[in-house]
């Protein structure tokens, strides 16, 4: 960061110096293999154009248009006072006798981004500069649009976090509001219909343009109905980018679990996330991984006779992920005459989703794909071996997965699953997740596998850039 007219003229003399060698560069014949003599202009580049920002960067808090800063952490405190006091059109001497300090003195805290300054140094600087600190520390004048944004977006169910995660620009320069505002508003207006003047008027922002995307919604007592509503139109929205760019070939899903099982046994040798994977990406069905908290637990939608299947699971242990994927996909193999079809699930332990014989019949399915035909007896023998005890649950399940060769961690999760179930129904409080989940063991990162699984099997040339960076950020932690 550039913090006086010296600094500034000595980047502007290497700006030249850049460009000059840069320029020689473009004219010589290469004295090396021409990709070398690239790599060499392209670094040359680069740093011109960092110092050029930086330059850039200076100039504009000397033109005093911008009058105060956001900080995103106490972190940020020692630039924003090092840019606001060149905002001001003050000195380093000028700060240095507003302080009863030598002009060295505060040359030393600049260059060190005020590291060494004490609290009390740091609150002697605002008050010299006479700032005001709110709750968002510096609110710039040029960020009130930005702020009325995040603003409006939050009543609709969408918090910042969210927002800078998922949606907004990543690649702009902490003073580049309006054009962080533009880039916002016009991947909001693709996924919601919203426009600019709705966006930023007094209007309040409704969600649910897509009729198709709360089709069978099973909303249960309790839900954040606002978030849910607005996560579910951005996963729909996802949804509908993949479906109109994959390059998957589509084919009938089998629906009975003995199909399923075999195909997966005889392609991939062995039942594991990363086989059943590859098995339901061959289907011509693409799963998006969501790395969110809250809202839906998962989806299956068809969109123009095109499955999509949505996971949102935390958890990074594969047998959750395999129950899931193998949930969902039960769901894409119904109604394959349906050319638009939609399930959304809000829990995986809601009272909707497990009295509800499409969601038994799905969580059957999943579990005898994973554990075979005899998968209702395996989880029965679990407990009467254990003999009502649950502290003896634990070894029952280890010596059951044994005896019948079958992974340990997707039979802990059953087991789970079945005594979560039958504790709602007798109206007692046994959960016994924490022992199923000391006994997972995880062959990959699921959320991971999921999104480069993905990426391979879209045409990424076909997106603009706006589809591709909503794509991209899906990953993002």
């Amino acid at each position: 960061m550039i913090k006086n007219n010296k600094q500034l003229a000595l980047t502007k003399k290497r700006i030249e110096e850049f460009s000059g060698a840069i320029s020689k560069l473009q004219q010589e014949e290469p004295k090396f293999s021409p990709l070398l003599a690239k790599a060499q202009i392209d670094a040359l580049i680069c740093q011109r154009d960092i110092l050029t920002e930086q330059a850039s960067e200076y100039e504009l808090l000397l033109a005093g248009d911008l009058a105060v800063f956001d900080v995103n952490s106490i972190s940020d405190l020692p630039k924003a006072l090092i840019m606001s006091r060149i905002s001001m059109g003050l000195t380093q001497k000028d700060l240095a006798d507003r302080l009863g300090m030598k002009e060295q003195q505060i040359q030393r805290y600049e260059n060190t981004e005020y590291s060494s300054a004490s609290f009390k140094t740091l609150v002697s600087i605002v008050e010299a500069l006479d700032l005001k600190i709110t709750e968002d520390v510096f609110l710039p004048k040029e960020s009130r649009e930005k702020n009325i944004l995040l603003a409006k977006l939050n009543d609709a169910g969408l918090d910042k976090s969210f927002i800078e995660k998922r949606i907004s620009p990543r690649d702009l320069m902490p003073f580049e509001y309006g054009l962080w505002v533009d880039k916002t508003v016009e991947k909001l207006n693709s996924i919601f219909g919203w426009t600019r003047e709705l966006l930023l008027g007094d209007s309040p922002l409704v969600i649910g343009r897509d009729g198709s995307m709360v089709a069978r919604f099973k909303m249960p007592v309790g839900a954040n109905e606002v978030y849910t509503s607005a996560y579910t139109q951005y996963a729909y929205s996802i949804a509908n980018i993949v479906a109109n760019n994959s390059n998957l070939e589509m084919k009938e899903i089998p629906q009975d679990f003995q199909s399923v099982r075999e195909c997966i046994l005889a392609k991939h040798n062995e039942i594991t996330f990363e086989s059943v994977l590859a098995y339901v990406t061959e289907l011509g069905v693409p799963v998006i991984s969501l790395n969110d908290s809250g809202a839906f637990h998962g989806a299956t939608w068809r969109i123009e006779g095109r499955n999509i299947i949505v996971l949102k699971q935390k958890s990074r242990y594969t047998s959750k992920w395999m129950f899931d994927l193998l949930h969902e996909l039960y769901h894409a193999s119904q109604s394959q005459e349906l050319k638009e079809f939609s399930v959304v699930e809000l829990s995986e332990t809601s009272d909707e989703r497990r009295n509800d014989q499409e969601e038994i019949d799905a969580n059957n399915f999943a579990a005898k794909v994973l554990l075979g035909e005899s998968a209702e007896l395996y989880i029965e023998e679990c407990f009467k071996n254990a003999n009502g005890n649950i502290a003896w649950l634990k070894n029952s399940v280890i010596k059951v997965a044994e005896k019948y060769e079958l992974n340990c961690g997707v039979l802990a999760y059953q087991v789970a699953n079945k005594l979560d179930a039958m504790s709602k129904s007798s109206g007692s409080k046994r959960n016994w997740w924490g022992a199923a989940n000391n006994l997972q063991e995880n062959t990959c990162e699921p959320n991971l596998l999921c999104f480069e699984t993905l990426l391979l099997n879209i045409n990424l040339e076909n997106l603009d850039i706006k589809d591709r960076d909503l794509l991209e950020q899906i990953s993002s932690e």
